[in-house]
């Protein structure tokens, strides 16, 4: 439970105190340790077999979260692909939960991101995902790393193909504006394109980024929702 709230997106997030997030992850171990037990989970008694069982488990835990945390990184990555286009790729904030210097854009999408993560309880599934965890997959064995390795694969595949969702109609219409503006440039040489560029640019962007924000908001609706089920078949589709 605590490597999972080291990993996962919100409870990892730097704002929460390190003494708060152990204190939650120890009640909520509590509510589920006598339904663990109940199960016949069962606990080596040797202290080297045992650190190797806590090894592995912290293992699954940081797996799960990082599964979740590599959607909010496309969330990220949206705003990226067309920051520095519209000017914005200098101007940096630090990103409270990652803890990584990130363009505005980027921090934004991934605040909506996170607001639309809570909204629905994505918080909750991730506990219940480590519930199902000691009911489904069995202890973690170097037999599995393989089919681990291809699961994280294909999620970061599709980090890059949601990403290119988001950003593609702000990407696509700065591409035509920069392609309007070379025009007018050579069509009228005495004007400065370069300085009249840089705010038309960021106001269409800015408008745009406007217009198309339900569909944003939706996109990442879905890409959480998808991996939320991918998560679940990962856990009862558990490899080796």
């Amino acid at each position: 439970m605590i490597s999972m709230f080291i990993a996962a997106p919100f409870f990892s997030s730097g704002v929460i105190p390190l003494r708060v997030k152990m204190v939650v992850a120890f009640l909520i171990t509590l509510v589920i340790f006598p339904v663990v037990t109940q199960s016949g989970y069962s606990v080596p008694g040797a202290a080297g077999a045992y650190v190797l069982l806590l090894l592995k488990e912290i293992t699954i835990g940081i797996f799960i979260g990082f599964l979740v945390t590599i959607i909010f990184s496309a969330f990220q990555l949206s705003g990226q692909y067309f920051a520095v286009q519209i000017g914005f790729g200098i101007n940096e904030v630090i990103d409270p939960l990652a803890q990584v210097s990130i363009p505005l854009i980027g921090q934004l999408k991934n605040l909506i991101g996170l607001l639309v993560f809570l909204a629905i309880n994505g918080h909750h599934f991730l506990v219940k995902a480590i519930y199902r965890l000691y009911e489904l997959v069995p202890m973690f064995s170097l037999s599995a790393s393989e089919g681990l390795m291809k699961f994280l694969i294909h999620s970061m595949g599709g980090m890059f193909v949601i990403a290119l969702k988001i950003a593609l109609p702000v990407v696509g219409t700065v591409f035509l504006v920069t392609i309007s503006l070379g025009i007018l440039a050579k069509a009228a040489p005495q004007m400065n394109i370069l300085m009249l560029g840089f705010p038309f640019k960021i106001a269409v962007a800015l408008g745009v980024l406007v217009l198309i924000s339900p569909l944003v908001i939706r996109i990442m609706y879905v890409s959480l929702e998808r991996t939320f089920r991918f998560i679940s078949k990962v856990i009862i589709y558990w490899p080796g």
